[in-house]
């Protein structure tokens, strides 16, 4: 079945209604090509399987109905109520926005093409591994005194490729992913919840647009500029999520703070929903300024490639 990354309510909240068909339909902007007027809100972020699990064909549609029942749901009766300057969500609307934002970060399709990324790590670190002779021969003395036998350099190499190839590979990274969705249905996080919550408001001619991985997150360094990806608890780290072509909500979880966030500019999000970006943005406009934002943007915040990456941790853990 195709799954929904983005819901369609949110995306109807961007879109503008055509005389010719009689229904809602976006403008979606991608690189390369030119705008395109026609995109339908219940099928732009539909993609097959995104939701799929090896071991369970059910689990798909199960996702799907929970998702639908227990997060967009409860939201989709107030979202329409934000673009009003005079809202102020209560606890529980909060708590439901919570999940709905950490949600819609976790089920993007480039959250989702992000965890190979994971998977070249590991390979990385196992063969640093493997060529390290000290930390093979260790492991299996260890071994070898915790099971009673003899396990040679050879056994562990191989037990350890065969983990690799067990967990990081092909259908068990989508179980990982299924897994993880799973869990983020479960667990409410606290740091986002407690954080400072405020809406950034734009006029019909200036708006913002949204994005197939609409919650993205920046700190902004000390000069100015933003240093996209980082984790939901990371020090100083913003989450936005457009709400409608004039609201943006932006949040300031719970985390240590060296200084007090800057107002994002209208620039700045529509610059970072094409930067996070896995294909499309969608506005209820077609905009010469939109495009080239996106075009100029789009892809330098791709994850697990240029943001959300672990390269930069030291794997070589060899004696120097």
């Amino acid at each position: 079945m195709e799954s929904h990354t983005v819901p369609r309510k949110l995306l109807e909240q961007f879109a503008y209604d055509d005389a010719i068909t009689g229904s809602k339909r976006l403008w979606r902007y991608e690189k390369g090509r030119p705008p395109y007027k026609k995109a339908s809100p219940r099928t732009a972020t539909r993609i097959n399987c995104h939701f799929s699990d090896p071991d369970d064909a059910t689990k798909e549609s199960e996702i799907e109905k929970r998702l639908n029942r227990e997060f967009e749901e409860p939201v989709n009766r107030f979202l329409f109520e934000i673009t009003d300057p005079c809202f102020i969500p209560t606890d529980e609307r909060r708590r439901q926005l919570a999940f709905y934002v950490t949600l819609l970060f976790q089920r993007s399709e480039a959250r989702r093409l992000a965890s190979t990324h994971l998977q070249q790590v590991f390979e990385h670190a196992l063969e640093l591994f493997i060529e390290n002779e000290s930390q093979v021969l260790t492991v299996a003395a260890k071994w070898s005194l915790e099971s009673g036998c003899l396990l040679t350099r050879d056994v562990v190499v191989k037990m350890a490729r065969a983990y690799s190839g067990a967990n990081f590979k092909g259908a068990n990274a989508q179980r990982s992913y299924v897994g993880m969705i799973q869990k983020a249905m479960s667990e409410l996080d606290k740091e986002l919840f407690a954080g400072d919550w405020n809406y950034i408001r734009t006029v019909p001619t200036d708006p913002f647009i949204i994005s197939d991985a609409p919650v993205v997150t920046w700190q902004r360094m000390n000069n100015g500029p933003l240093s996209y990806g980082l984790g939901f608890h990371r020090a100083d780290v913003e989450v936005l999520l457009p709400i409608s072509p004039v609201v943006c909500l932006h949040i300031q979880p719970d985390v240590k703070r060296s200084s007090a966030a800057r107002r994002p500019t209208v620039y700045e999000v529509n610059a970072a929903q094409a930067a996070f970006a896995a294909r499309f943005c969608f506005s209820n406009i077609e905009s010469v300024e939109i495009d080239r934002i996106f075009q100029e943007n789009f892809g330098k915040a791709e994850m697990g490639v240029k943001s959300f990456t672990i390269w930069h941790r030291n794997y070589d853990t060899r004696p120097v």
